[in-house]
């Protein structure tokens, strides 16, 4: 008993150790892009600037335009709520989705029989891989949804290895909360089935599907299923970017060699493991080896043949490939030579999330001008990012300036102009083709209305107020 007693209790001292070192790992790596003063994302300032205007009361899908799920949102408000409301707040719950993705993947290797060795590594990849800190060190959709559908995908192998009812509902619950956020990480939904199906228990899976359901219009009702589904469904069904099938697979490949070569070798080296040192030599279960990869094959599959592929999108690729690795693990000697390579190399192609830089030349006087602006006026731009991190609000629907929305006549001229004569609203950033070349008339209008140009940073690169903002003094 007193051996029982000793090892159970060395067991968990290097559970613990382990789970300190990821949450160490994935937040520290993480602090750079967390406090960094610009956007190296579009949604980060998207969103970013969504959070504070919810601060001051705008609700989703009526006063902030919410083009992801129903519980996107919701997360983000929670997250800034931790944050104490800060400047960077909004970076708080994708931080910690960085870290739950980290400890998932942690968690299901070891219970699909991986060492505690390979396990810790297969976390470690996914802390530090160039994909998941694009999506977790800033605000992104993606990475929220898919930290929350690697744990449904833990919850469907606790499942397999002990079916209940109660673990049936855990399952239903974490894809809706995942399904609720993002519907592009549903290519999880394959191993999750294949792992409740493998119990033959037809009752717990439907109980799972009507709990996802339950979750989902849980989380929609509050806003209005009709204007979350125009926002949130319809708007990405409708006109938007559209790539060709071969430009998406050659992003797709290049940018998980360019981010994530260390995963992508990391399963490489385990599949010629098999060849060379043989299934018998590996402590890994065949079936789950196969589902993993038929699961990566529907995620490519996914972003090869959505309309457009964004590089947010290849967290759905990057998880299964580190899980991919921990079933089907290489000597870890290997791995630690391939590393010898691949570090500089990841370092070099991913030293923008690594070291975010400032604001430099006209953003930086751009952002000058903006945070001298009164406290508490609204402003809106093209680029919200500039709006957010100069802690000001944009008008009501402004949060999301994006192409798709105007080229679905959802954000027009006039539709701008009436968020510019926004009594709170001063200030107009003309940055991007968006507002200085899609909204023809914008700028005849906002003269019409009372603002004027008050600087030209570059070409087609404006600033224009109206009292009370007033012209700020150069730096």
């Amino acid at each position: 008993m007193a051996i029982d007693t000793e090892t159970r209790s060395q067991v968990a001292r290097a559970t613990w150790w382990s789970v300190a070192v990821l949450v160490l790992v994935a937040v520290v790596i993480r602090l750079p892009l967390f406090f960094s003063g610009r956007s190296l994302v579009f949604d980060d300032g998207q969103y970013g600037v969504s959070v504070v205007d919810m601060r001051h009361g705008f609700a989703p899908y009526t006063r902030v335009f919410s083009s992801q799920g129903p519980l996107h949102y919701p997360l983000l408000y929670a997250g800034d709520l931790l944050g104490l409301r800060t400047l960077d707040a909004p970076r708080v719950t994708p931080l910690l989705a960085g870290v739950a993705a980290t400890l998932g993947v942690w968690v299901i290797a070891r219970r699909l029989g991986s060492t505690p060795g390979v396990a810790l590594v297969a976390g470690l990849l996914v802390a530090t891989t160039g994909t998941m800190l694009w999506t977790t060190g800033q605000v992104t959709g993606d990475g929220i949804a898919m930290a929350i559908m690697v744990w449904a995908v833990w919850a469907a192998v606790f499942y397999r290895d002990a079916p209940s009812v109660g673990r049936a509902v855990l399952v239903g619950v974490l894809v809706g909360c995942a399904l609720a956020v993002k519907p592009l990480v549903g290519a999880a939904l394959v191993p999750i089935a294949w792992w409740m199906w493998s119990a033959r228990r037809w009752r717990d899976m439907l109980v799972a599907l009507g709990a996802a359901i339950v979750v989902w219009f849980a989380t929609a009702l509050p806003w209005g299923l009709g204007r979350v589904y125009d926002q949130s469904i319809a708007y990405h069904l409708g006109k938007g970017p559209e790539y060709s099938k071969p430009f998406q697979l050659g992003k797709l490949t290049s940018l998980l060699v360019e981010r994530d070569g260390i995963i992508v070798m990391a399963a490489a080296l385990g599949l010629v493991a098999i060849v060379v040192v043989g299934v018998a030599g590996l402590r890994t279960r065949t079936d789950d080896a196969v589902i993993i990869g038929v699961w990566i094959a529907a995620a490519a599959f996914v972003c090869v043949f959505e309309k457009a592929l964004f590089a947010n999108h290849l967290v759905t690729v990057v998880i299964p490939l580190a899980l991919l690795f921990a079933v089907r693990p290489p000597p870890l000697r290997w791995l630690a030579w391939a590393l010898v390579v691949l570090v500089p190399w990841t370092i070099v192609n991913i030293s923008n999330l690594l070291w975010p830089g400032p604001y430099r030349g006209t953003e930086a006087a751009l952002m000058h001008d903006l945070r001298a602006l009164p406290r508490g006026v609204r402003a809106m731009s093209d680029d919200p990012q500039y709006v957010w991190r100069a802690g000001l609000s944009t008008p009501r629907m402004l949060n999301d300036v994006s192409k798709m929305r105007i080229d679905q006549h959802d954000l027009t001229t006039t539709k701008a102009l009436a968020a510019a004569i926004d009594p709170k609203n001063c200030a107009v950033v003309i940055w991007t083709f968006r507002f200085g070349s899609l909204l023809p008339g914008f700028r005849e209008g906002l003269a019409a209305e009372g603002y004027t140009k008050a600087k030209e940073y570059a070409p087609f690169r404006e600033l224009w107020l109206r009292p009370p903002c007033v012209v700020p003094p150069d730096q």
